[in-house]
């Protein structure tokens, strides 16, 4: 069993991209979902509702952000100081640092509604849900809910024989993929050691409607696939339609594309 691929999403929402290895801290993957767009409310906006989040592709090397759909694009520093708005995430609420005019303009104009793009900043603060954290200080940022999300390739290709029309694994946003596991297999994880972090799986990650949406296009698929066939058969109470496991790091460290993962 080998880390196969790694994936970092900048901004909740919008497209995440691959790459060869990721920082762990305290928070997840360092840069992932550390960025995030409030609507004139300041409640986050996803794919849920903005569906064209996913044509708008991020990279971020260390504080300098560029995004871009077709010839737009936008450059811009990351300020982790400024002016602070409060924000909401599945209810929670938390300070996050504004992040200017010009940045809320541009993506205001892409998306077709006001918004403001925000930082999880030094002050602000999110615990993970204490029914499943495995420690009373773990925390994460922007995230639905836990650090990083675990999948196995083995268990797309058995969810692919099902499919009329195979799909990629970017529909299901995942940070780091396993291969070399029989399929559904992360059903049974406890601890994961790879690199030099150890990974605690806590919950199985329920999935929605963001798994219909084609991460290039931003359309949604037309019978709700593959939803609609993963809810046939796993369906798991009282989650619902579940794919991959919620993962809490107990340390920083970092994970490289290659690494071999056994469990603890």
């Amino acid at each position: 069993m080998h880390v196969a691929s790694l994936h970092c999403y900048p901004i909740k929402g919008c497209r995440g991209h691959a790459v060869p290895s990721v920082s762990i801290d305290g928070l997840g993957v360092v840069g992932d979902r550390r960025l995030m767009l409030v609507d004139e409310r300041g409640r986050f906006l996803s794919q849920r509702e903005a569906p064209s989040l996913a044509t708008i592709a991020t990279a971020i090397d260390g504080a300098s952000l560029t995004v871009s759909v077709g010839d737009a694009v936008l450059r811009h520093d990351v300020s982790p100081a400024g002016a602070q708005r409060s924000v909401v995430v599945w209810g929670e609420q938390m300070l996050a640092v504004d992040q200017g005019d010009a940045a809320a303009a541009w993506f205001s104009a892409v998306i077709g509604q006001p918004c403001r793009l925000v930082f999880f900043g030094p002050t602000s603060l999110r615990r993970i849900d204490p029914e499943f954290s495995p420690r009373d200080d773990a925390q994460t940022a922007f995230t639905d809910g836990f650090p990083l999300l675990g999948v196995v390739q083995e268990s797309l290709d058995a969810l692919n024989t099902r499919l009329d029309e195979p799909i990629p694994m970017a529909r299901f946003r995942p940070n780091v993929v396993v291969a070399g596991a029989p399929a559904w297999s992360e059903d049974g994880w406890g601890a994961l050691a790879l690199g030099d972090v150890t990974l605690d799986a806590v919950k199985p990650c329920a999935r929605c409607v963001v798994t219909t949406t084609d991460q290039l296009t931003g359309q949604r698929h037309a019978h709700q696939e593959p939803l609609r066939t993963l809810a046939s058969f796993r369906n798991q109470r009282p989650f619902g339609a579940i794919f991959g496991q919620n993962l809490v790091p107990r340390g920083p460290g970092t994970i490289a594309v290659g690494d071999a993962i056994t469990m603890v």
